[in-house]
């Protein structure tokens, strides 16, 4: 075997390693900036959900505050 056939089957072997470990880094990286672009959409969907909780919690402690006053009155 010559020297240039050795160089050849070496530059081969060397793109059959690195070309789909490139591959899947770009893949990964794709999925990264992906997931961070929708991250603002994801913010105001757990604010939203945030301030549906909290409008619930003062719905609970307003009907807690009526049964106490209630209770009280009772008593």
């Amino acid at each position: 075997m010559s020297f240039e056939s050795e160089l050849w089957m070496l530059g081969i072997s060397v793109a059959a390693a690195v070309i789909p470990w490139a591959f899947s880094l770009h893949a990964k990286v794709a999925v990264i900036a992906n997931s961070v672009e929708s991250l603002p959409e994801m913010f105001e969907e757990l604010r939203a959900t945030l301030e549906e909780h909290e409008e619930r919690l003062d719905e609970h402690e307003q009907a807690i505050q009526t049964l106490n006053q209630k209770t009280e009155a009772g008593h």
